[in-house]
């Protein structure tokens, strides 16, 4: 009997109350329908009128930049023109510009005269060590652009060649004036290495960056070298050995020896494959430039840091802080090609970063710590 209602049910007409049920049903549903096409209807007229709004605010945004742009070059223009000396042209206008602009104050003075003196120091060390350093970054823009320090800068970087490098790194060890710290750092996923003094308690330093020799300058090579390294750092951040660097951040030899050597092996596996795809040599041999290793920090502000040999070799002499220091030959033209026109106004004044932290510096021991250096001899 259950099988015969149920062919029934199917296939005889539905009840009167059941088909009203059903028409009812449907009725509500196209109400639904008609009041889900007016909400569209009325959020696609929002989101047009949005869209105009979003036009007209982009409109506005551009008018304010070309006004904003337009001032700044007439403050410029305004400003040149008030510092010019008599008939003098705008360019050596800029460079007497810089030239005068009053020297840090307090202690972030004392911290360039601190670094000032170290720099000093390693130019002599490197000299009686027989190797060779160039200034690099806002110390050569110091350099040339101030004679100096940049008033706003507490830190010091320079290029050096790997085999010069590790000489270094072993000259200090024998010489109790001074250590290179060398700590790995998980945040730029870089080898830091900072060449001071022994004592601890001065924080004065020279950045230490590692450069390679290439077969030559070419900004296809430097962008493979870069692809390898972005290899490189997503195999250290998959690596779950390698999870306590990044607990760490900074991890030096004796906080975790194993997993220092574990880091330091991963970078050199990667050197080992560069050289393998011809994109470094171990030697001057057949080298026409060099290259930014893959050991040291990157960002892509930073641009192509490869260079022939006649750009850097042999080094020139500049003026800094007093004394002389080693420059890349043609230091101008790679400044240009850092940096564009040096002698336009900065605009890191105020958001240049710390490398020494205020309240560190603040500090009495570490006061005391740079004015002895300062004082000695």
């Amino acid at each position: 009997m259950g099988l015969i209602h149920d062919i029934a049910s199917r296939l005889l007409p539905p009840s009167s109350r059941s088909f009203h049920g059903l028409y009812s049903e449907v009725l509500d549903l196209r109400n639904d329908v008609r009041v889900l096409g007016d909400e569209i209807w009325k959020l696609r007229t929002q989101n047009m009128d949005l869209q105009k709004r979003c036009s007209e605010l982009n409109d506005s945004i551009r008018a304010m930049n070309v006004d904003l742009e337009t001032h700044d070059v007439h403050s410029k223009l305004l400003l040149w023109d008030a510092v010019r000396d008599g008939e003098e042209d705008v360019e050596s206008a800029k460079k007497h510009f810089f030239g005068r602009l009053p020297r840090a104050e307090g202690d972030l003075r004392l911290l360039q005269q601190g670094n000032s003196r170290l720099l000093f120091e390693f130019d002599k060390f490197c000299e009686e060590t027989g190797v060779c350093y160039w200034l690099m970054f806002g110390s050569l823009l110091g350099a040339v652009r101030h004679g100096g320090f940049i008033p706003w800068d507490d830190d010091l970087d320079v290029g050096m060649m790997r085999e010069d490098v590790q000489a270094v790194v072993a000259a200090a060890e024998r010489d109790e004036r001074y250590r290179v710290s060398s700590v790995f750092d998980w945040h730029a996923h870089c080898w830091q290495l900072r060449f001071m003094y022994s004592d601890e308690m001065n924080p004065c330093f020279v950045d230490l960056f590692v450069f390679d020799y290439s077969e030559n300058d070419g900004s296809a090579s430097f962008e493979q070298m870069l692809s390898l390294r972005a290899e490189m750092i997503d195999e250290m951040d998959a690596k779950e050995s390698l999870s306590g660097w990044r607990g760490a951040s900074y991890l030096a030899e004796s906080e975790d020896a194993s997993l220092y050597g574990e880091i330091r092996d991963t970078f050199q596996r990667y050197r080992l494959k560069a050289e393998k795809l011809n994109l470094i040599k171990p030697t001057s041999c057949d080298a026409g430039g060099i290259t930014w290793s893959l050991e040291n920090c990157y960002t892509a502000s930073d641009g192509i840091l490869a260079y022939t040999l006649d750009d850097v070799f042999p080094l020139k002499r500049l003026p800094f802080e007093g004394f002389e220091v080693a420059v890349p030959r043609n230091y101008f033209s790679l400044l240009e090609k850092g940096y564009g026109d040096i002698y336009e106004l900065p605009k890191d004044i105020h958001t240049h970063y710390e490398h020494v932290a205020k309240s560190d510096l603040a500090k009495e021991e570490t006061r005391s710590a740079i004015k002895r250096k300062l004082l000695a001899d």
